[in-house]
């Protein structure tokens, strides 16, 4: 597959989950990205080709590659055991979110307040990994992620290592966020897509239901990505700054 851009690039070098195969630079390109991306290839043993500017954009996927493209192999994925491994773990199940992009911006925010992994449903999975690479700025090559074929079965193994299941949803008994304890402990917070929200098997196994309070009477719920920042920065808030 290919990945595209110089952020996406170096990422993916960077990643312990993915191995590039042969990097693809505009020949008429001389910059410190190319310089750094030349350097770095070298040093991990990646083929560099320069190449003409019609050859990148014959094999990029938009417009945006900035004369840098990579081959590179599928994403290795993570066992929920390898995600449960950190003391105290901050664990992020998203469900229901179906664009690339949107997800790239979703794993770009948790990554940045220091999300420990991220769950993603197996049958959701037919995102463009190259657009997904993109979105997030590279986090989606750092965080692990893991895929379950069996959400049950997943949550039923994180509450028996002292996980809370804490859903975002807004509804009949449910705590504002702020009041919401994350401080301590391990915790898994669960955030649903614009059509279908959180499913029933989520919802049965959360122990906390929290909500975004607003400062006014709007009653529409924020998209994935704006929640996702938001719970996620409310996270790094009372665990760094108690």
């Amino acid at each position: 597959m290919i990945i595209e851009g110089a952020i996406a690039v170096k990422a993916a070098m960077d990643s312990k989950y993915r191995k590039v195969e042969t990097i693809y630079i505009d020949k008429d390109k001389h910059t410190q990205d190319v310089a750094f991306i030349v350097h770095e290839a070298y040093k991990c043993r990646v083929n560099v080709e320069r190449c003409t500017s019609d050859f990148i954009k014959e094999n990029a996927l938009g417009r945006t590659h900035g004369g840098i493209i990579a081959e590179v192999q599928q994403r290795r994925f993570q066992s929920i055991t390898s995600l449960m491994m950190k003391e105290n773990p901050f664990l992020a199940l998203i469900e229901g979110v179906e664009d690339s992009y949107n997800l790239g911006y979703i794993l770009r925010s948790l990554y940045a307040f220091g999300c420990d992994g991220v769950i993603l449903p197996s049958r959701e999975w037919d995102f463009e990994d190259g657009t997904m690479v993109k979105s997030s700025a590279g986090a989606s090559e750092f965080i692990p992620i893991h895929l379950t074929d069996d959400l049950a079965v997943t949550l039923n193994t994180l509450h028996d290592n002292n996980f809370r299941i804490i859903s975002a949803y807004r509804g009949s008994n449910t705590t504002p966020l702020y009041e919401t304890d994350m401080s301590e402990g391990p915790i898994l917070v669960c955030i649903g897509g614009p059509m279908r929200g959180l499913s029933r098997e989520v919802l049965d196994n959360s122990d906390i239901f929290a909500y975004i309070p607003y400062d006014n009477e709007f009653r529409n719920a924020l998209n994935a990505a704006s929640a996702a920042v938001v719970f996620a920065s409310e996270v790094y808030r009372q665990r760094h700054h108690k």
